[in-house]
């Protein structure tokens, strides 16, 4: 018995279509960063929004599917840690930023090794 294949090419998705969940993820990393540096650890930050679960508060931070409307229930000086480390990030374009961003994101590099290591 003959195989019969499809007139045309069977459209696949290209990388390009992913590239939203990428940039959220990038966006997350930023505000995972800066509510470290301002609460000093996860669980400090998950009960300030809202006595939320702290590894809940980490895995939606890594998977990109953090809610922005969490940080309503941040203190002001969190919220405005969280603008600055964003603001940083995308806001300018000249080479010294693209440089303080490239070094925040082999620090946070380095530190994932080192608790992989640990």
């Amino acid at each position: 018995m003959e195989v019969k294949r499809p007139d045309g090419v069977e459209p696949r998705p290209t990388t390009e279509s992913y590239g939203g969940q990428a940039r959220s993820i990038a966006m997350t990393m930023i505000v995972k960063d800066a509510l470290l540096r301002h609460y000093g650890s996860f669980k400090a930050a998950a009960y300030e929004m809202g006595e939320m679960d702290q590894g809940q508060l980490c895995r939606d931070l890594d998977s990109g599917k953090f809610k922005f409307e969490r940080l309503e229930l941040c203190d002001l000086a969190a919220k405005a840690s969280v603008c600055r480390a964003l603001a940083e990030a995308f806001g300018n374009t000249d080479p010294k930023a693209r440089v303080q961003r490239l070094l925040r994101e082999l620090r946070r590099a380095v530190e994932d090794v080192a608790e992989a290591v640990a």
